[in-house]
């Protein structure tokens, strides 16, 4: 059933209004009869009102153009009512074109039957005209939890729970009646017949076996079901036969929420075996099984996302790369043949179909071109405790802070930018300044502290009683940071992070006037001193060997050092890193100019001194991607090194041709082998600073030196 009653001109019944009841089991059961002979259901007169139109095995009969126009089902997210009649549901047609401008424009983030509560129409519309993929994200993260009254059970899978943990933490969980949060594959088996079970699953074979099993055996009052991609038929079928007994699933819905967001203008679409796409080794060693398998996850991420953003978007690839070519035939595959109708938004979604240049477009990048960004130390905050301490979803471990000095939330802390206003306005900024805004934020704590000692009076009394719970959370987020801090000034005491990444950041930049031999004694020297852990030392060869990548007798003078140093004895493969970076990401495996085309040093390196001077001595380096952009948005990146994908040469032709005429308004960049948080402080600011051109950042993971250093070199 559809989500909501037509009512027909001359039909002198009232309008029904929207029931979550139950479907009768003959109705189920006629239903499910009629999909396996292929015929069209009977329905008793007054039963039936449909807005779309099922495929051909079930509905033969499309419906008058009259009636398509009333009820538009949204493009959004499809709604399946009345799940009882699973079988006979295999798919609503797309009529999102059809509403009114407001309506297209928050189509994404509001079902007709108005189960978007928790997000107003301005709001939704806001966020998908700037692609906010935080609050479209967050806002179908709501819409799960929020309409359905009492408390309630989340059922999460491996990934979903990652999606959910970044999204909303556990306090606002609990605001809207959600008390228990379980893993669809690991639960305790106990029965819950007072909360009614919201699962939030993407729609793997696995998690369908797991959602069939539960509801063969229900332990929860009743069940909501969410999706966070597109469900295929034969398991909409099988989870019927499943539910057919029971009869406990009260609503079936696909919100497409496939990734995980890391800000509003960074993903990841995780997968597991991210090094067949960094390391030569694994690569070699491994099937092509095992890339077709991460090809696919990416499709499922991306088509996920531009279904959540209403977008079908142009492809551009990066010529060299065999995973990006088969990631763009694929996503073309799926956007432009298999699920056309599905991803067809209208000239406003833009895509080689929908209105030609000016829209929407997909650039698919390799790591290997830029191998230099995640190798370097960090200097920005977020990306300092992401490199230096280790963070993964906003959560961080503390680990050289006394015991007796931790705050209530023990070593955990949670870094997000929602509520936490001091880390999103300084998520991006340099060392020195956190440094001293830290130290403004702790005398405001202690002017604060003094005066809630001072109580005196009965109005003392009413003002602190008003004033702690928001002096206590400012106590707490004061605490966070101030250990924050001494644990990165502690790291980089003790590995001498400051005199490495001044040589780091010389090697790094192009614009550097460096010669191979006085190079080399520099890093010579660096790697004598106390306390360089066998990482950092590698890390500098690495630099080394990329930049000066043709001196073979420099780069083996060099190798001979890192041997006596024992790296060679205490870890083969982390010492082989250095030749795996160059057979990996050596200048013939790059199709970009990484050292040619910087001019970023000169004048401002000793503009300052001491701490404030940190953003321009530490931070030279900009990464590649920066410059990619600008050529893109200024039709200067070369279609013969990134090429346009469509179905034929002469169709690739007529989209470049058209995206010439018109540059993008929309980028979405995805960096097969993983972004990094430079790469994403980098996309941020030419937001800001080209409002005309938005771009969003996306990869198969968060990278930092550790993970590619791993990823390079896992022979597994």
């Amino acid at each position: 059933r559809s989500s909501a009653h037509t009512h027909r001109p001359g039909d002198q019944r009232a309008p029904r209004r929207k029931v979550r009841g139950r479907a009768s089991h003959w109705h189920f059961r006629s239903h499910l009869k009629s999909l396996w002979r292929g015929t069209e259901p009977r329905y008793s007169r007054g039963r039936e009102t449909t807005e779309g139109t099922y495929s051909a095995t079930v509905h033969s009969k499309p419906i008058p153009a009259a009636a398509r126009h009333r009820h538009p089902q949204p493009r959004s997210h499809r709604h399946i009512k009345g799940v009882r009649a699973f079988a006979r549901v295999r798919r609503w047609s797309r009529r999102a074109r059809w509403l009114p401008r407001r309506d297209r424009a928050c189509a994404a983030m509001a079902s007709s039957a108005g189960t978007f509560r928790a997000v107003d129409d301005r709001t939704a519309g806001e966020a998908l005209a700037c692609m906010d993929i935080m609050s479209v994200s967050r806002a179908y993260l709501l819409a799960m939890v929020s309409p359905t009254p009492g408390y309630k059970a989340l059922l999460l899978d491996k990934e979903t729970m990652r999606c959910a943990s970044t999204l909303l933490g556990r306090t606002e969980m609990g605001e809207h009646g959600v008390v228990l949060v379980e893993r669809i594959h690991e639960h305790s088996g106990k029965r819950h017949d007072e909360l009614k079970a919201i699962c939030f699953l993407r729609p793997t074979r696995e998690n369908v076996r797991l959602l069939k099993a539960e509801l063969r055996r229900p332990r929860f009052h009743s069940y909501y079901v969410y999706f966070s991609n597109i469900l295929p038929q034969a398991q909409l079928q099988e989870l019927a036969e499943a539910d057919a007994v029971k009869e406990q699933v009260h609503e079936l819905q696909e919100f497409f929420a496939d990734f995980v967001v890391v800000s509003k203008e960074h993903f990841t679409v995780p997968c597991p075996r991210n090094d067949v796409l960094i390391g030569p080794t694994a690569l070699a060693t491994g099937s092509a099984s095992q890339l077709y398998e991460q090809v696919d996850r990416f499709v499922q991420g991306i088509s996920s996302l531009f279904l959540a953003l209403r977008r079908r978007p142009a492809i551009r690839y990066q010529r060299g790369s065999d995973a990006a070519r088969r990631l763009a035939d694929s996503f073309y595959q799926l956007t432009y043949r298999q699920q056309a109708q599905l991803f067809d938004f209208g000239v406003r979604g833009g895509g080689a179909a929908g209105g030609g240049g000016g829209g929407a477009l997909l650039l698919l990048l390799d790591r290997k071109d830029d191998p230099v960004t995640p190798l370097l130390t960090q200097w920005t905050y977020q990306a300092m405790i992401h490199e230096l301490l280790g963070m993964q979803d906003g959560r961080m471990t503390l680990r050289y802070t006394r015991q007796s000095d931790l705050g209530p939330d023990g070593r955990e802390i949670v870094l997000d930018p929602q509520t936490d206003d001091f880390f999103a306005r300084h998520a991006f900024s340099n060392y020195g300044d956190v440094g001293m805004d830290v130290k403004a934020l702790l005398d405001t704590y202690q002017s604060k502290s003094e005066r809630h000692k001072q109580v005196e009076s009965i109005d003392d009394m009413k003002r602190f009683i008003a004033e702690h719970g928001d002096f206590q959370k400012f106590q707490n987020n004061v605490t966070k940071h101030v250990h924050i801090m001494g644990e990165l000034a502690e790291v980089i005491s003790r590995r001498h992070l400051m005199e490495l990444s001044s040589m780091e950041q010389e090697l790094a930049n192009p614009a550097a006037n460096l010669s191979a031999a006085a190079s080399l004694d520099e890093v010579m020297r660096l790697l004598h001193l106390p306390g360089v852990t066998d990482k950092d030392a590698v890390r500098l060869a690495m630099l080394y060997a990329l930049r000066f990548e043709h001196d073979t007798m420099r780069i083996a003078a060099l190798m001979e050092q890192l041997g006596g140093m024992g790296i060679k004895d205490r870890s083969p493969t982390l010492y082989g890193a250095v030749r795996a970076v160059l057979t990996t990401c050596g200048g013939e495996q790059r199709t970009g100019d990484l050292y040619a085309t910087r001019s970023v040093l000169g004048k401002a390196l000793n503009m300052f001194k001491g701490l404030r001077g940190v953003e321009n001595v530490y931070t030279q380096h900009t990464p590649l991607l920066e410059e990619t952009l600008g050529r893109l948005t200024q039709d200067k990146l070369e279609v013969s090194d990134y090429p346009y994908y469509a179905g034929s040469h002469d169709d690739a032709a007529a989209v470049a041709a058209a995206f010439r005429r018109r540059l993008p308004r929309e980028v979405i960049v995805f960096i097969i082998g993983g972004s990094t948080l430079e790469e994403a402080k980098a996309v941020a600011s030419w937001n800001e600073r080209n409002p005309s051109c938005r771009v969003l950042l996306g990869g198969s993971a968060v990278l930092n030196s550790d993970a590619y250093l791993e990823a390079l070199t896992s022979t597994s």
